[in-house]
């Protein structure tokens, strides 16, 4: 099986999900899968590509809701107009981040990690910005050229449509040379320093383009929930994100939108053990996190190597590397 054949699968599983599954809620919940597929294929071009330890996504994902919301809610800015905007803003917010982005490890993890929760501080208390603790509602229902796209169903698309194209474009950049400027940055960050990589203007370049995809993911939340929270952005949102990278495989985009919808959706069908869920959700991650670096990719790219082994003559047999999840 070819790459292209299996992404064409895959895609057009998730065309037929909500189609196959039309219980509203869980097509609601399949939406916020998506939206955390977009978190964490920003969060894997910074901890998978460059090797950047970063706990402020949230706040960036904060300031993209916050912006959509208020430009939907109080101007009337459309939909997609506001999803840009989300986006914008949220990247020029990660200039903030250009005086740390010479910190390395744990410094640079708590040097972002007070920033999201500046941030977090402002969503709290500035209300004539964000509304305070009692947040912002009558965010306005999406429309997409004249077109309602408000409902579950339809906004699952839009999601995926989104998710989809932010995937390939971060394929693209990590393919070009941009993407082999990262990883020599996270290999060695001295010698890529010395073969005449500017390191700290690549790392600022990362911070942008993550941050903006972290705008786009919250914007999309703003509309889908259609009330916003400071308690969703806290720097335990940031944590949520890191993880969905980390048991997915770092270094994989594949496996960060694979670990993304574990993280999401696992806590749902746990929803039933009640007390035991969080326990639960704890002890999965535990197990998933000890797969090592390759994570849940490289586990399905093995698996997949073994059952075209098992199943096809060798002469024929297709061998699928973990950079194909």
């Amino acid at each position: 099986m070819t790459r292209l054949a299996l992404r064409g699968l895959v895609l057009g599983g998730l065309v037929l999900l909500p189609l196959i599954q039309t219980n509203t809620y869980w097509v609601h919940v399949f939406g916020l899968a998506l939206i955390g597929v977009i978190l964490a294929l920003g969060m894997q071009l910074l901890a998978g590509r460059a090797g950047l330890l970063s706990l402020g996504q949230g706040a960036f994902y904060g300031i993209g809701a916050y912006t959509a919301a208020a430009l939907g809610a109080s101007y009337g800015v459309p939909f997609v107009l506001s999803l840009l905007c989300a986006g914008v803003v949220a990247a020029v917010a990660s200039l903030l981040m250009i005086p740390i982005v010479r910190l390395k490890g744990s410094s640079l993890a708590v040097a972002t990690l007070g920033f999201a929760i500046i941030v977090h501080l402002v969503m709290l208390n500035e209300d004539w910005l964000t509304g305070g603790s009692i947040g912002l509602m009558d965010i306005p229902k999406p429309t997409l050229f004249g077109f309602d796209v408000g409902s579950e169903r339809a906004f699952y698309y839009v999601c995926l449509v989104v998710a989809v194209l932010v995937f390939l474009a971060l394929e693209r950049l990590a393919d070009s040379r941009f993407g082999r400027a990262l990883m020599a940055m996270s290999q060695d960050e001295e010698a890529a320093r010395a073969s005449g990589i500017a390191v700290n203007v690549y790392k600022s370049k990362c911070f942008l383009i993550a941050a903006f995809t972290a705008g786009l993911a919250g914007a999309l939340y703003a509309y889908h929930s259609r009330y916003l929270n400071p308690n969703d952005f806290t720097f335990l949102k940031s944590i949520d994100i890191l993880i969905m990278v980390v048991i997915g495989g770092l270094g994989s985009l594949w496996g960060a939108a694979l670990g993304a919808v574990i993280v999401v959706l696992t806590p749902e069908f746990l929803r039933a053990s009640g007390e035991l869920r969080m326990i639960l959700f704890g002890l999965l991650v535990v197990v998933l996190a000890g797969t090592g670096d390759r994570g849940l990719a490289g586990l399905v790219a093995g698996g997949v190597r073994w059952i075209f082994r098992r199943w096809q003559p060798p002469a024929r047999a297709s061998v699928l590397q973990p950079s194909d999840f």
